[in-house]
């Protein structure tokens, strides 16, 4: 072999070396492309799964409070009452007819079911909880 076409061979394996480097490198930046995007993408849903926790976490306290106080902050009558908490949140209660029983000479009892849902502020991302019970209370005999 002359020393010309061995040159030339070297030449050749150098451009085809660069050729290959250049494929790997578009190979490796699209996998690591790939990965960038699920982590981010996971970052994301956990970040929204942490404020959807922190919003149960406070509306449901909140919420049970207010069942609590039905027939105190509002009437156990049928019909809608709303208000603001301290924080932002809306609140809703509804409260329905549920049931009646009569009592021997203390006249009656009244079931009513009450629904109560907390609302994030206006301009939030819209989340909401409900929590329901049945309500008890003494109506006057007939």
């Amino acid at each position: 072999m002359s020393l010309s076409t061995l040159r030339r061979g070297a030449a050749n394996r150098r451009r085809a070396q660069g050729g290959y480097t250049l494929l790997e490198f578009l190979v490796a930046f699209t996998v690591l492309s790939l990965f960038l995007t699920a982590g981010l993408a996971a970052v994301a849903v956990a970040l929204r799964s942490d404020q959807q926790a922190a919003f149960v976490t406070l509306a449901t306290p909140l919420a049970r409070a207010k069942l609590a106080a039905a027939g105190i902050d509002f009437p156990l009558r049928t019909g809608v009452a709303r208000g603001q908490f301290g924080n932002g949140y809306l609140w809703r209660a509804e409260v329905r007819n549920y049931r009646s029983a009569a009592m021997y000479r203390t006249g009656s009892i009244h079931a009513y079911w009450v629904e109560v849902t907390v609302d994030e502020a206006p301009g939030s991302a819209g989340r909401s909880l409900s929590l329901a019970t049945i309500a008890l209370a003494r109506g006057t005999r007939p």
